[in-house]
Parts: structure tokens; C-alpha cells; sequence
């Protein structure tokens, strides 16, 4: 899909007037005998009132790292794009969104079977923070390891889910049994091309979080959680294009592919939402499903007052007149449980 692309400066003022409702008249003097008769005083010039989201950027902004540098020039004039249409979403869909509870979580590893699993589980995630080498050796256990590494991994994968930006389990069988071993690979490479060279892989990660950063600290001052969760679609819709070419599965399914690499499916329009969600500190959940005419696809789901709403980021990032945002383009997302249902969407 194609993103709408804008001139900044003429498309900001334009949008302004619509979101507040105002147009530029003419004022003529209705105490004058002749409409014709010029005005003895000059007209009030027209005030342009202030936006109400605004972010600002130093010209002469100097970076720590040259990582920093590519991660503003990446990433910088999606921000500024992604305020101006703020301005003009004029339409709230829900309540305040629901925080996320950093500090008692509802972890995925309390659910594991064992303490076999608990510490598989804590071994890979120790490892994958560190960029360590890690094996779960059959022959060690002396018995298939398939269950407690799967178990494991799936639920590390719910709790810490960044960790499988680049890297996961991956199994070598032998005459005797399977073992797994901690694979690190370049992010938008999702395991098809393992690599040793784990100085690049720390590289392209640092980038990403340079990234994600970015967009964080950049957020307009005062923003609730609601608002965030629309300047983060609107950031991610502009930076990216939907891969219409992407035709292997084990690619382009990351936030890495969103905010880095500027095309993605699905998928990682999910995660890249889910990633600035949960950095915000704001409640958010991926969810597969079907879509209707499109097969498997991938959503978001946030919470408001007790309530659940559905945002599907891809299909918010479509083919529209730039005239839908000046009143708030409202498709796919914040959808309710009945919304969901009648556009036939069909969660797992």
C-alpha cells in the first residue's frame, strides 16, 4: 500500500483550518453607504491559532553516536509528519487507554510446567540480553528436550518479545536426538541466514533502539495514553510501506522491518505497535487471526475502562485523499467486539 505523501508546510496550515473548524473570510465595512467603499483602517490580520500537538527539533542538535545520527535521519520527518496530522484527528473513538503493569505483570513463564522449563526459560533470556552462546544438550538431559525448550521459548516469547528481534532456539538433530542452540541472526533476516558475526547483529538492535527511542522522546508534551497510541500508528504508517512483494514467510514479520527497514507485512506493523505501546507503558497485545479477504493477518488489541478495542495498523496505512484526515481518518481502528465481528475479523 501506498502511504500519503504531503507537502509539510502548505499541508499543516490547511489541516489546521479544518481541525478548527475555521475559514479565511473577507470583512467589509457594513456602515459604509458602498460595499465597494475601501475601509479607512486596515482589516485584523487573520491569527492562525497554535496547534495543539507540537514537537520541536535543534538544528544544531549534536549526537553522542553516529548510531543516533542514522536514527534521526531515519526517522525524524515521519515524527513531524506524524504530529501535523494529529492536528487535524478531531474525532475520539474511546476513553483513556488502560496502563500496563510493569510492576506485577502477568508473565507467561509463571504458567511453565516445571523448574526444568522455568530454568530453560531464564537461561535463554540471560544469554539473549548478553549476546551469549547458550545449548540444551539432549545427551546432557539423556531424553528429548523438545517439550521444556518449546514450552520455554513460547512463553519467554510472550514476556520479552524484543529478545526475538534476533535471535531464537534453533534444533540440530543427530543420530541420537535434537539439541537447540541460541541463534543470533541480522533482524530482518527472522532465521534464514544464521550469523556468527554477532558485532553486526549488536549493531543493527542498537539502531532499532536508537529508533524506538526517538520516536518516545519525541512525543508532544501531554499527551495521554490514548493520544499516544495515535501519534505511534501515524508514525508507523508513514515510515512504512506494505510489502505487496513479500512472498517468504519467514521475512518481514518484525517492528525491525517497520521502523528501520521502512516495509513490512502485517505482522510487523503488530509488533512495531507493540513495541512503542509497551515502551509508553501503555497495555497492548498482538492478535492473529483472519481478516476478511485476506487470510492470516495480524491486530492489536488495547484496553479502555474495563473495555476492549481493536487496531489494525495495516489496514489504517491504505490508499486515502489527505481530505479523510482533516476529520479524523477513523478506519480499523479502536474497533469494538461488534466492529471486529461484522468487518469479519476472526481472532485465533
Amino acid at each position: 500500500m501506498k502511504k500519503v505523501k504531503f507537502a509539510a508546510a502548505a499541508l499543516a496550515v490547511s489541516m489546521l483550518f479544518a481541525a478548527t473548524g475555521c475559514s479565511l473570510i473577507t470583512i467589509t465595512d457594513t456602515k459604509s453607504p458602498s460595499a465597494t467603499k475601501a475601509p479607512t483602517e486596515a482589516p485584523t490580520p487573520y491569527q492562525t491559532p497554535a496547534p495543539k500537538y507540537e514537537v520541536s527539533f535543534d538544528a544544531d542538535e549534536v549526537f553522542e553516536t553516529e548510531i543516533e545520527r542514522t536514527a534521526a535521519d531515519r526517522i525524524d520527518g515521519f515524527i513531524k509528519g506524524a504530529v501535523a496530522l494529529m492536528n487535524t484527528m478531531n474525532k475520539r473513538l474511546c476513553g483513556e487507554l488502560d496502563p500496563y503493569a510493569y510492576d506485577s505483570p502477568v508473565l507467561a513463564k509463571d504458567k511453565l510446567k516445571n523448574d526444568e522449563e522455568v530454568k530453560i526459560y531464564e537461561d535463554i533470556e540471560r544469554c539473549a540480553e548478553g549476546f551469549l552462546d547458550y545449548r540444551v544438550d539432549h545427551h546432557e538431559y539423556g531424553k528429548d528436550m523438545f517439550l521444556p525448550v518449546t514450552n520455554a521459548v513460547d512463553a519467554l516469547r510472550i514476556d520479552r518479545p524484543e529478545l526475538f528481534l534476533y535471535c531464537d532456539m534453533k534444533g540440530y538433530t543427530d543420530a541420537y536426538g535434537t539439541s537447540y542452540t541460541l541463534s543470533y541472526y541480522m533482524p530482518n533476516e527472522w532465521l534464514a541466514h544464521v550469523t556468527d558475526d554477532k558485532e553486526a547483529v549488536k549493531e543493527a538492535v542498537a539502531l532499532y533502539y536508537k529508533v524506538v527511542d526517538r520516536i518516545i522522546a519525541k512525543m508532544p508534551d501531554g499527551l495521554d495514553n490514548y493520544e499516544k497510541c495515535c501519534y505511534f500508528m501515524l508514525v508507523i504508517t508513514l515510515c512504512t510501506e506494505y510489502d505487496v512483494e513479500q512472498t517468504t514467510l519467514l521475512e518481514m514479520y518484525q517492528a525491525y522491518n517497520v521502523l528501520v527497514k521502512g516495509s513490512a507485512v502485517c505482522k510487523g506493523y503488530a509488533d512495531a505497535l507493540l513495541e512503542l505501546m509497551r515502551r509508553a507503558g501503555i497495555r497492548c497485545e498482538v492478535v492473529t487471526g483472519t481478516a476478511p479477504s485476506e487470510g492470516r493477518h495480524a491486530w492489536n488489541k488495547v484496553y479502555s475502562d474495563g473495555k476492549v478495542y481493536y487496531v489494525d495498523v495495516t489496514w489504517y496505512d491504505t490508499d486515502r485523499d489527505i481530505g479523510d484526515f482533516e476529520d479524523g481518518k477513523i478506519d480499523y481502528i479502536f474497533m469494538t467486539e461488534e466492529d471486529l465481528f461484522v468487518s469479519g475479523y476472526v481472532p485465533d
